[in-house]
């Protein structure tokens, strides 16, 4: 199956599951959603050269292990950026290294200001999960939409962290704050 056409499916599915109706809600777990979300965000996503993973993409997490749990089920059979892919927990500014993409829980932005302060400096796609997410310095942000998961994203904090985002991950963005 080609690239694009596989892309597309995974989209369409994670989609679906944003139309009311469509999938019973315990289908899939919020953290599973979020999972998913999260290394199919990278597809979309170029990291400036200086940036891009050596030997395996990681994606850190910080917060409860809901989501960090699904990632380590989900990556071992992926590959991301033609690399291995895994899953770890970050804790402070030092355990950035290696990191490409950084998802922040749910209450758990006080604690993390100032790795998502180095983060944006190391060019980390940082992606949060609250309400005023963007205002955070976050490129992604998850939202509830009713029973469903969303994100929106902001090409202002892309730049700042020398992201460059594709228009098709804009274009299914629920709301894109642009430059």
């Amino acid at each position: 199956m080609s690239r694009p056409f596989a892309s597309l499916l995974l989209w369409t599915g994670l989609c679906l599951l944003a139309i009311p109706g469509r999938c019973p809600a315990d289908a899939f777990s919020e953290e599973a959603v979020k999972a998913a979300y999260l290394h199919r965000f990278a597809a979309y996503v170029e990291w400036p050269e200086s940036a891009r993973p050596a030997n395996v993409f990681t994606i850190g997490v910080m917060g409860p292990d809901g989501v960090l749990d699904q990632l380590r089920q989900l990556l071992p059979s992926i590959k991301i950026h033609g690399r291995p892919a895994a899953a770890r927990t970050v804790s402070s500014v030092r355990d950035l290294k290696g990191v490409s993409i950084l998802y922040i829980a749910r209450g758990r932005l006080a604690q993390a200001r100032p790795v998502i302060a180095a983060a944006i400096e190391r060019s980390v796609l940082v992606v949060t999960d609250e309400a005023d997410g963007l205002k955070t310095g976050s490129v992604i942000n998850f939202i509830r939409a009713g029973p469903n998961i969303r994100f929106e994203v902001s090409q202002r904090a892309a730049d700042r962290s020398g992201l460059k985002v594709d228009a098709a991950l804009l274009g299914v963005a629920l709301r894109v704050e642009t430059r």
